[in-house]
């Protein structure tokens, strides 16, 4: 097999191939990313006899670049793999001060073919790869949604300060219509308690009525905020829960598409504590991956992947202190550690929790404990997904090393 490395970039690849001998072909080629570059390149390889079949390509995965060439490859007939920059890097043995040259990383990519090609990830199918677009794309939404409420909590303390007392969540339903018809005290102020009350009882479906109305009002009335002209503020008010709601309903969307990509997967997934319908799509989109059933450090390599692994670190007053590597998947990282906090206090499963508190009687800070419950959910989801069969708590019991 024919080995070809491709180091990536925004506007043109350098390419290099080696023969099954190891030996160059080519070294260097550099082509624009476009369709006359991807034909000029294809030609070039045409033009060494050796058939798509006989070529086994590699680049890494840099930024989005990478997946427009991937597929054009892929419909030429070549099997394309992409690697983690991570294992490039190590490959090529530098530090933060070290140099990189495209022409250097795409010899060494054809090489790490030839040598390591087991600890390559193969892209995923076209399905994984929506899932990763769409988990991906839901949790910038919900980012979106945690800085907008932000804005609003800064807002509600200028324009009605007490507001957060009359509703068990000012972020619910309820209390957004209300925020988006009246965005201030001096608008709840004046208005007529007929109307306040039926908003209430519509948006609330006849939970709240007059009575709350009443004290919200009140509240509105003698409330410690701005007075004067707050129009600019109260349109802030009402643009940003428009906001929320619109994120919200994409939110929403998103969620539906997803339970519908990899059911079965996402099923296997859902039965292990902590990982719900939310989180059992991120981590199978950024797991499966790096999923190699095959290899005995592949439990490892779901840990690498989140970033969650010990790094040494050594400077002057730190030396010899271990740090959570952070190198990996942020989408992994946070719902993993999401669903760990979930597993130990929410579904109190006995194994997640007894690694937590042996944790915790070691001394060790709650984050600390936290990243080994999600060091050990991840053992146990690569179990999981290896085996297809569902969590199983004595099981995963009796692996535990935490």
């Amino acid at each position: 097999m024919w080995t070809l490395g491709i180091d990536i970039a925004k506007r043109r690849h350098n390419a290099t191939l080696l023969d099954a001998e190891g030996k160059v072909v080519f070294r260097n080629f550099s082509f624009a990313h476009s369709h006359q570059g991807v034909n000029g390149f294809a030609a070039k390889l045409a033009a060494t006899g050796q058939s798509p079949a006989g070529i086994l390509i590699g680049m890494e995965a840099t930024g989005h670049y990478w997946m427009v060439l991937f597929q054009r490859l892929t419909e030429l007939g070549y099997k394309v793999l992409v690697i983690n920059p991570i294992v490039t890097a190590a490959r090529r043995n530098v530090t933060i001060r070290g140099s990189k040259t495209d022409a250097v990383d795409s010899y060494l990519i054809a090489q790490l073919l030839r040598e390591d090609s087991l600890s390559v990830s193969a892209i995923p199918e076209e399905n994984i790869r929506h899932l990763r677009d769409l988990t991906r794309l839901r949790f910038e939404c919900a980012q979106a949604v945690i800085a907008e409420k932000q804005r609003l909590v800064a807002l509600l303390d200028l324009v009605f300060p007490e507001y957060a007392q009359h509703f068990s969540d000012i972020f619910g339903a309820t209390s957004r219509e209300v925020l988006a018809q009246f965005p201030t005290a001096q608008m709840l102020a004046k208005v007529d308690i007929r109307r306040l009350t039926r908003v209430l009882r519509e948006a609330s479906r006849g939970r709240m009525g007059r009575p709350h109305a009443e004290r919200l009002r009140r509240a509105a009335r003698t409330s410690f905020a701005l007075t004067g002209d707050t129009d600019s503020l109260a349109l802030e008010v009402r643009f940003i829960v428009e906001r929320i709601n619109l994120l919200l309903d994409q939110i929403a969307e998103l969620t539906e598409r997803l339970a519908q990509l990899l059911p079965a997967e996402q099923k296997l997934l859902q039965s292990i504590p902590g990982l719900g319908k939310v989180w059992a799509p991120t981590v199978l989109a950024e797991v499966l991956p790096v999923f190699h059933p095959e290899l005995k450090t592949g439990a490892r390599k779901l840990v690498a992947a989140a970033g969650i692994d010990p790094r040494l670190r050594e400077s002057g007053e730190s030396s010899g202190k271990t740090r959570m590597s952070k190198r990996g998947s942020k989408y992994l990282r946070t719902a993993i550690i999401q669903a760990a906090e979930s597993a130990v206090f929410t579904a109190r499963d006995p194994l997640f929790k007894g690694v937590y508190e042996r944790q915790r009687a070691r001394g060790k800070h709650h984050t600390v404990a936290l990243s080994h419950v999600a060091h050990k959910m991840l053992h146990v989801i690569f179990s999981v997904l290896k085996n297809r069969q569902p969590y199983t708590p004595h099981i995963a019991a009796a692996e535990d090393s935490h």
